[in-house]
This record gives structure tokens, C-alpha cells and sequence, in this order.
């Protein structure tokens, strides 16, 4: 009767750090001092998060990950969720261009979502929008417009699994641009700590 009360108090531990733990909000660390600095942005839509990276002529592109059928087709049924999360899907890399800054910040507080900004290298943004342009084009002809998200879709080579949803993406090219991130990344949730 011991051992099962000791059992018990130790599962209700380790439930309440997991749930601190997904909670808390992921944190990234931008890289210190780097060279050339840019701003770049990530948006925070709720469960989803996309990167804004500088083109280098005053415009931004916004690049984005998630599911072909529930986030580029928006079939946001019950059973294409419960795929999306549940076995691998069909991925999808979507793309928006915005002119400036402005024309960002204006649909981030209609539509009522967080901008988070930092400075990373201009080489390694440079870098990674010629690998991200490169991965788009791959399925090109798989291209759809969603006027709903205002994004250009193509499928996309990485399956979507939940261990690898919109947020692992932007985790990934955050590291390639220099940054470290700790914490839960299941959902968007992030926050930036500045070196």
C-alpha cells in the first residue's frame, strides 16, 4: 500500500514538470554580435509559427510548414487533423511576400497574432532563403494560392508528422541561422532572449 501511495506521488511529480515544462514557452537565443546584422521576424499564429527573412531590397518573405491537406487545401476536418497529427502526411511549404515591414506589422495586428523580431548574420539569412527558394521550386508545379492564408503552397519532400510540425521546421532554421533554442516545441510558443 506504501510502494503504490510512493508510485502515485512520483507520476504526479513527473505530470506536473512535463506540464510546466510544455507549458513554458520555448526560448530562442539569437546569435551574439553577428556580422552584418538583419532583422528577422517570426510570426506566432497560434499553433503554428512561419519565419520572415529580409530579401535585402526593403521586401520580406515569409515561409511556413505544415500539412498539404489540412493547412494548404484548409480540409480542417476531424479526420485530416487527426492524420496530421496521428501519421505522416503529404508536407507543404508555403511562401508570401510582403513589400516592407508595414505592409507585415498591418495584417500581425488585424489579424491579431505575435511578431517576434531578432538580428542574425545577413550571410546565413542570404543562405537560407536560397535553400528554402531552392525547396519550393522543387514542386513547383504542385503550386496552390490559399486566399485564406494569403500563402503560395507546393508539397513538399519532408513528411509532416507531429514530432516534425510547422515548429520543428522553424526551429530548424533558426539553428541554420545561428540560433539556439530551448525548451518545449510542440506548439508556438516562443519567446526571445536577447544575448
Amino acid at each position: 500500500m506504501r510502494l503504490c501511495r510512493i508510485a502515485k506521488f512520483a507520476l504526479l511529480v513527473i505530470a506536473s514538470i512535463l506540464l510546466v515544462w510544455m507549458l513554458y514557452p520555448a526560448t530562442i537565443v539569437p546569435p551574439a554580435d553577428p556580422v552584418e546584422p538583419v532583422t528577422i521576424h517570426i510570426t506566432d499564429h497560434g499553433w503554428h509559427s512561419r519565419l520572415v527573412l529580409p530579401t535585402g531590397n526593403g521586401e520580406l518573405i515569409q515561409y511556413a510548414y505544415g500539412d498539404w491537406n489540412y493547412f494548404a487545401l484548409n480540409q480542417q476536418d476531424l479526420r485530416n487533423g487527426a492524420a496530421a497529427l496521428l501519421v505522416p502526411t503529404q508536407g507543404t511549404l508555403g511562401r508570401r511576400k510582403f513589400s516592407n515591414i508595414v505592409e507585415l506589422q498591418q495584417i500581425i495586428q488585424l489579424q491579431d497574432y505575435t511578431l517576434l523580431s531578432l538580428e542574425v548574420a545577413q550571410a546565413k539569412v542570404t543562405q537560407l532563403l536560397k535553400l528554402l527558394d531552392e525547396r519550393f521550386s522543387r514542386n513547383i508545379e504542385t503550386r496552390i494560392e490559399n486566399s485564406q492564408t494569403g500563402l503560395t503552397l507546393v508539397q513538399d519532400d519532408q513528411d509532416y508528422t507531429l514530432l516534425h510540425n510547422s515548429n520543428h521546421e522553424l526551429v530548424e532554421w533558426l539553428q541554420d541561422l545561428g540560433c539556439q533554442i530551448h525548451g518545449f516545441i510542440m506548439w508556438a510558443n516562443f519567446r526571445v532572449k536577447h544575448p
